[in-house]
């Protein structure tokens, strides 16, 4: 693989091929290395140069869909909430992301994605095998997350360094129930400061990894059960 020289190595190699010359007087050396900083500024600045940003440049909407006459947008949230597997449409048109769809089973992040109607302001549209919840974007964002996402109650068995142990109780009605047993998880979205005994409500993608004890990924929030 071929390496470009930097500044300072061609300067060395023009030393050494002046040395096999003959020797050149003080101010020649020092033309030659006014010569080589100078080039070093220019290839910094030219590394360094970012084009200009336009404060007219369209911005970029999240992913939407228009279904029914209104507009959803993603939440960023994956369902594990069971349906009766049958979809009722498919995204058929597209706008570019900088708009926003205009007309029913339009988005503006492409076509051919099936979608399901959810409970009241969601939908779920399956996007790269993930079914996605998308809510209805005149909804005022309260922080809530989606009814579709899996979650259970468990008893804190354990608070460990960035970790949390828990008793499983009971899963939220319209969910598979989990299997008895200890669930352990990071405490990254831990809301509150929770003890030993404590009961704590859990939202996770719904992925269990099999280990000893079960292993909880893409945990959303765990905060104390009302």
């Amino acid at each position: 693989m071929k390496k470009k020289l930097s500044a300072a190595m061609m300067f060395m190699a023009a030393i050494a091929l002046l040395n096999g010359c003959g020797q050149k007087s003080d101010e020649q050396k020092s033309d030659v290395q006014v010569q080589t900083q100078e080039e070093q500024v220019v290839s910094d600045n030219e590394a360094v140069t970012l084009p200009e940003l336009s404060e007219n440049r369209p911005m970029a909407y999240p992913p939407c869909v228009m279904i029914d006459g209104i507009v959803y947008q993603d939440t960023g949230y994956v369902s594990s909430m069971l349906g009766c597997g049958v979809m009722d449409g498919e995204i058929t048109s597209e706008v570019d992301g900088t708009q926003l769809p205009a007309e029913n089973d339009q988005s503006n992040f492409g076509t051919g994605y099936a979608y399901q109607r959810g409970t009241e302001n969601y939908v779920i549209v399956m996007m790269d095998g993930e079914p996605e919840i998308f809510q209805n974007i005149e909804m005022e964002r309260d922080g809530s997350i989606p009814p579709e996402v899996l979650h259970f109650n468990g008893e804190v068995k354990e608070i460990g360094d960035g970790n949390l142990l828990v008793t499983y109780l009971s899963t939220a009605d319209g969910f598979m129930e989990l299997s008895d047993g200890d669930y352990v998880m990071s405490t990254d979205n831990l809301l509150d400061e929770v003890q030993k005994g404590d009961v704590v409500t859990i939202w996770f993608g719904g992925i269990i990894l099999e280990t000893a004890p079960a292993q909880l990924t893409n945990v959303y929030r765990i905060e104390k059960a009302e």
